[in-house]
């Protein structure tokens, strides 16, 4: 069985939204994704959402009934609104936990949609207070015509939001689609707002047809959060290493600032982050200590970002999520390499695959301009980051792989790599590493087929090309 029958739908409101779905590649990946966009937005996003284009994209649209703004239309005009906005699927309009509120919507939704020529499939949703609501509302949509049903009210309310984000019950939520699956083992069914990574083999197991992701938008970490870890691990140093009574009043001065959240304090706290990274630069010059001369450089770098330097890193992290996380899944071969000692001269952190600069990554480069890399995920070993995705953030470095080096790093990256492919199935895997970089790998059961690479890095390379174009997508 491959794993790439249930499609993640990806939740959307917004231009940027979209636009960083074209940023992170969601229309070059090989299995079908989906957008899901909802009605109570703008008609310049509503127009984007139509002509965002993928040949596997599938577009899902919902009536917005659980935003801040619920749905005050008649069906008349949401569903002309699903069908401005291209959609493949329309949801009807649902009530939380009421089964009859929620069946006397769906008998209204199918008049309407019965009575005219919509180019959307309409979707029914499940609702109730107990698996037995559930599969008796399941039925009675079914009964009613329904081909497409989805389970809804499966999430809990964020506390002082208008947000549904988390799965109220783990286990309810199997213990209903369980139910549904006993009484009709290959229907059509959705599950509203529950994707998530963990969960992606447990529904497909279920045959689920596909869920919506809410969360994958905010899997990054600020500028500021950055600042923030870098601050904490460089005083942490300067107490051990550090005697400087000027950097000490500064340190204290900033801790009260940041304490009273009165915004008149924000220039003062920035002209005394400014004066403390001053102060930081000049004592790295005269300590040796290269932890501390690094974390300077870092803190410096996301000191001085401008507006689209934070943009890009916002977007290069959700694109690494992804492509670890979700594009995984629908993969048919996995390849892993080391890294490279030459490094490009971008400006850093940056993404893996456009930092390293050596034979490997021109060629996996030149792949990937020509969307040959489709159909094969890619994992790196580094001596620095232990295991890296293609698309992790990464800056530049100096450290070479040592047998000892590799051995120290082989429990934590055997633990990671059996949790990667714990829940994929991949047709097979090529190493293409040396003889000290597999020492990361020793004693690993794949419990996959499998083939290394041989000889000196060129005939590596020659083999590790000739299998990517033996196995892409033709």
């Amino acid at each position: 069985m491959k794993y790439n029958s249930l499609i993640p739908f990806f939740v959307v409101d917004r231009p940027m939204s979209l636009e960083l779905l074209k940023f992170c590649g969601i229309d070059k990946q090989k299995g079908k994704l989906g957008l899901m966009g909802h009605a109570n937005t703008t008609t310049n996003f509503q127009k984007l959402f139509k002509n965002f284009y993928g040949k596997k994209i599938i577009k899902m649209v919902d009536s917005g009934v659980f935003t801040r703004e619920g749905c005050r239309i008649s069906y008349e005009e949401l569903f002309q609104i699903y069908s401005n906005m291209d959609a493949d699927y329309g949801i009807m309009i649902d009530f939380l936990k009421d089964k009859d509120k929620t069946i006397e919507s769906a008998k209204n939704a199918l008049k309407v949609y019965d009575e005219n020529d919509f180019c959307f499939e309409l979707v029914g949703v499940a609702q109730g207070d107990s698996i037995k609501e559930y599969l008796d509302c399941y039925q009675e949509l079914k009964s009613l015509g329904f081909d497409c049903v989805a389970i809804g009210g499966l999430l809990k309310k964020t506390f002082n939001s208008g947000r549904y984000a988390k799965v109220r019950d783990e286990k309810f939520l199997i213990n209903v689609i369980s139910a549904i699956r006993k009484v009709d083992p290959k229907g059509w069914l959705f599950t509203l707002g529950v994707y998530h990574p963990k969960r992606h083999i447990i529904l497909e197991n279920y045959g689920v047809y596909g869920a919506d992701y809410k969360g994958w938008i905010f899997n990054y970490k600020t500028p500021k959060n950055c600042i923030e870890n870098t601050n904490r691990i460089l005083e942490n140093l300067e107490s051990e290493l550090v005697e400087n009574k000027k950097l000490d009043m500064l340190l204290e001065k900033r801790r009260l600032l940041s304490k009273n959240k009165d915004c008149s304090n924000s220039i003062d706290l920035a002209e005394i982050n400014s004066e403390i990274l001053n102060l930081r630069k000049i004592i790295a010059k005269n300590l040796d200590n290269r932890e501390y001369k690094l974390k300077v450089k870092k803190l410096e770098k996301f000191m001085t970002m401008d507006r689209e330097t934070k943009r890009i890193y916002r977007f290069n992290q959700i694109r690494s999520h992804l492509y670890n996380h979700v594009f995984s899944f629908f993969k048919d071969y996995f390849l892993i390499i080391s890294c490279s000692e030459k490094k490009s001269s971008i400006p850093n952190p940056s993404p893996a695959i456009n930092l390293y600069d050596g034979p490997f990554y021109k060629m996996i480069r030149k792949f990937e301009s020509e969307n040959s890399l489709s159909n094969f995920h890619i994992m790196i070993i580094s001596a620095r980051y232990g295991l890296l995705g293609l698309y992790d953030l990464i800056s530049k470095y100096n450290q070479k792989m040592t047998p000892d080096s590799a051995k120290k790093l082989n429990k934590k990256i055997t633990k990671e790599m059996v949790a990667f492919l714990e829940d994929k199935n991949y047709d097979e895997i090529l190493i293409s590493m040396g003889k000290t970089y597999c020492l990361t790998l020793e004693n690993l059961e794949f419990n996959k087929p499998i083939k290394y690479a041989e000889g000196r890095i060129g005939e590596k390379l020659s083999t590790t090309k000739s299998w990517i174009e033996e196995k892409k997508l033709k």
